[in-house]
């Protein structure tokens, strides 16, 4: 799973513009099972925006043509899914 970062040189763009352009090229290369936010709101690095703007990404990918089960995949759906594979159940 590649969790997309949001600083600029994660994804050589600012903005969301950049963190799209990443997920299509991860999508286009392994795909859309494989993508998923890495954000970062941690305060380690400086991101464009913050999680309450997080909504500009899903709108971003609905105008980028992903489909809405494409979308829950990368907005969440993938990281629950390893997180279930994986994490201990208690």
């Amino acid at each position: 799973l590649i969790g997309i970062g949001f600083w600029p040189t994660a994804t050589c763009n600012k903005g969301v513009e950049g963190v799209i352009d990443s997920i299509r090229y991860v999508n286009a290369l392994i795909g859309v099972e494989h993508v998923a936010l890495g954000s970062d709101f941690d305060g380690n690095v400086s991101v464009p925006f913050t999680a309450t703007d997080i909504s500009q990404v899903t709108h971003a990918l609905q105008q980028a043509e992903f489909s809405d089960a494409q979308i829950e995949k990368i907005m969440g759906g993938n990281i629950k899914k390893l997180f279930l594979a994986y994490l201990p159940a208690n």
